[in-house]
């Protein structure tokens, strides 16, 4: 988290603003989350911590961790906007019914990540996957991932 802190930071130095209380304060809270969060959850969030914070405090700041890099946006379909802490490396995919995110952990996916930059002569410090599409209970498609496989043995 203090390499996140520390892109914040510069990111609100470069654009002369300043790391308030109040910001960092919305900064822990928002990277405590485990995955999406709306602004307006990030808001109770902050507020059952210091309930002075406005909303358009939350509201900005989220902006500026967007910005800076330090938030990633997604926009479900249902109108909302969610944000969730980037990652050195990250690789998921999102419904773009549910918003559901499912992350890839796939052994073959990490290398040809790394191999598509050792053949580019680029040295890859970090990355982000995002395939969009929808998932097996959006799509109504037999899903072969083991939590669905486990639900359906339950059932019988």
């Amino acid at each position: 988290m203090q390499e996140t802190l520390y892109l914040f930071k510069q990111y609100l130095k470069h654009n002369n603003l300043k790391l308030t209380q109040q910001r960092l304060l919305i900064f822990r809270v928002f990277m405590s989350d485990e995955g999406q969060v709306s602004p307006e959850e990030l808001l109770l969030g902050v507020q059952s911590v210091d309930e002075t914070i406005s909303r358009s405090t939350v509201y900005r700041t989220v902006k500026h961790l967007h910005h800076a890099g330090v938030a990633r946006c997604i926009h479900r379909n249902d109108g909302v906007a969610c944000y969730e802490p980037t990652g050195d490396h990250s690789s998921q995919m999102i419904c773009e019914r549910c918003g559901r995110t499912i992350p890839i952990q796939n052994p073959y996916f990490e290398c040809l990540q790394q191999e598509t930059a050792r053949q580019q002569g680029f040295t890859l410090y970090r990355y982000r996957n995002v395939i969009y599409g929808l998932c097996c209970e959006c799509s109504g498609k037999l899903c072969p991932c083991p939590k669905c496989a486990e639900q359906k043995r339950s059932e019988s």
